[in-house]
């Protein structure tokens, strides 16, 4: 015989179940709102200890980037939010706040500048298969990675250009003096291209005290120093080069972004007579009305790095672009791969697999200013 009451009990079991998943669906749906409305990109920036120059400026450029991706309707018809996490140019600070923001944010990028910072999100950003670009020089952190890109201008690119100046105004000895790190030997390979450094030093990050490799530079008879050193060492050097009266002509690379800023003219101009630089290919004399609307959000937002802020809201609008009809993360780093003469704020823009292609330009130093060479 059929048991009646078992059939009716299973039955209300079964109706419970349904009734129970039905009332759960708006509270399941309201958990993964955030993710589902949104595009979360995290910035890991050092804002606080050692090089805020750089986290200062990036953060300018990923505000107003973001503000105007969400202005011309978002990603996919949704909204962007940034959030900021505070390195304090600590790497092991960085590696923490990326696996924050990759593993309980959820971003759908991760970004930042600098070197170590670069050196600490990047296999996070890999591991977490998130796609994650660095302003910075050094090549290997997007060496064989999938989802890691370098935002940067090529160091070797940078070099020669002021090496082929050097060897146009008759120099025979050139220095070069800069930060013990990848970027700095890829920018001795550059200058070798055109002809053999004479002498080449560097220096630890933390280190202030540079004399001794000065002397050394010194006693070499160059008539050229290239430095290419971050920005808050820049001081000390030109400190130690006017103690030790080192007779040279002073050649930066990245000009606006290390030790050509206005900060280091104000107090040692007079060290850059014949000075010249090298930078990213903008010309910051440009008169359209969407570069001039920029340069004022910049010095409204209380920075005059208009350079560095233009790199970062280049970077985080070519995510942005990137994911546009894509709905996972690997769609997007496939764009940013094929990427081709993409008109960015900075200039124009292209990829080459993991790493971009940027146009180098040569500035020198005249009547107080720098001014375009060529």
């Amino acid at each position: 015989m059929v048991n009646l009451n078992f059939m009716r009990k299973k039955m209300l079991s079964k109706h419970q179940t349904v009734i129970f998943l039905i009332l759960s669906l708006p509270m399941l749906t309201s958990c993964n709102s955030a993710s589902e409305e949104t595009y979360k990109f995290g910035f890991v920036l050092p804002l606080t200890g050692t090089n805020t120059f750089y986290g200062q400026f990036a953060k300018t450029g990923a505000e107003l980037a973001i503000e105007d991706i969400n202005t011309a309707g978002g990603i996919n018809g949704k909204q962007v939010i940034g959030i900021y996490e505070d390195s304090g140019g600590d790497k092991t600070r960085a590696t923490n706040s990326a696996q924050k923001l990759a593993q309980i944010d959820e971003v759908n990028g991760l970004f930042t500048v600098t070197g170590p910072m670069g050196g600490a999100i990047s296999p996070i950003g890999e591991e977490n298969q998130i796609p994650t670009i660095y302003n910075a020089a050094t090549d290997a952190f997007a060496e064989n990675k999938k989802y890691v890109f370098k935002d940067y201008p090529d160091s070797t690119d940078i070099c020669q250009t002021l090496m082929k100046q050097a060897i146009k105004d008759g120099h025979q000895k050139v220095a070069l003096f800069g930060t013990n790190a990848e970027f700095t030997q890829l920018c001795n390979q550059g200058m070798e291209r055109e002809q053999p450094v004479t002498i080449f030093e560097t220096y630890e990050i933390g280190e202030a005290d540079f004399r001794t490799q000065f002397t050394k530079i010194k006693n070499s008879e160059t008539t050229v120093l290239v430095l290419y050193m971050f920005s808050e060492d820049c001081l000390n050097a030109y400190k130690q080069i006017r103690e030790l009266d080192m007779n040279v002509t002073i050649y930066v690379g990245f000009q606006s972004l290390t030790c050509g800023t206005p900060e280091h003219l104000q107090e040692h101009s007079d060290l850059f007579i014949g000075a010249y630089g090298s930078d990213v290919a903008l010309d910051e004399t440009r008169t359209d009305k969407e570069f001039l609307s920029f340069k004022q959000r910049v010095l409204e937002k209380g920075s005059s790095q208009i350079k560095g802020s233009a790199m970062m809201y280049d970077s985080v609008r070519e995510l942005a672009f990137a994911y546009e009809g894509c709905e996972i993360a690997e769609c997007a780093t496939n764009n940013i791969r094929d990427l081709q003469n993409y008109q960015g704020m900075s200039g124009l823009i292209s990829y080459e697999g993991q790493y971009v292609q940027r146009e180098v330009m040569l500035l020198r130093f005249e009547d107080g200013t720098w001014i375009s060479a060529e």
